[in-house]
């Protein structure tokens, strides 16, 4: 039961973490709103009955991370191009290819954290 909670936490941090680093307002959707809520309750019932593995809480803090970096690079490119005579078309396709470099980046780590929690399972 434990990993079953976890990796439905694991899938609801991915997706709700890819829609904001594409830049969508994930805010507009309820069914967000309703994840994050979903979310919550998994932690408190991960907390209370079970315990949360290592690599779960790394995972939450690597993605926190990674979207929290990838939304500050491209605030700081979409608050430079205030002047209308600087071409920031490159500084937008850099922001654009690092956001996406760390999308996959963030791929990688959540089939990791998920091979980890479903197949090593330790011998008992």
């Amino acid at each position: 039961m434990n990993t079953i909670l976890e990796v439905i936490l694991l899938l609801i941090i991915f997706l709700n973490s890819v829609f904001l680093m594409l830049g969508k307002n994930i805010l507009s959707f309820n069914i967000f709103k309703i994840s994050w809520a979903i979310a919550i309750l998994d932690i408190l019932a991960i907390l209370i009955f079970f315990e949360l593995k290592q690599s779960m809480i790394l995972y939450i803090i690597f993605t926190s991370i990674i979207v929290v970096f990838t939304i500050g690079f491209k605030n700081l490119v979409g608050n430079n191009s205030s002047d209308p005579m600087k071409n920031n078309d490159n500084k937008k396709r850099l922001a654009n290819f690092f956001s996406y470099f760390l999308l996959f980046f963030l791929l990688l780590l959540t089939l990791g954290v998920m091979k980890n929690l479903l197949f090593d399972i330790p011998m008992e």
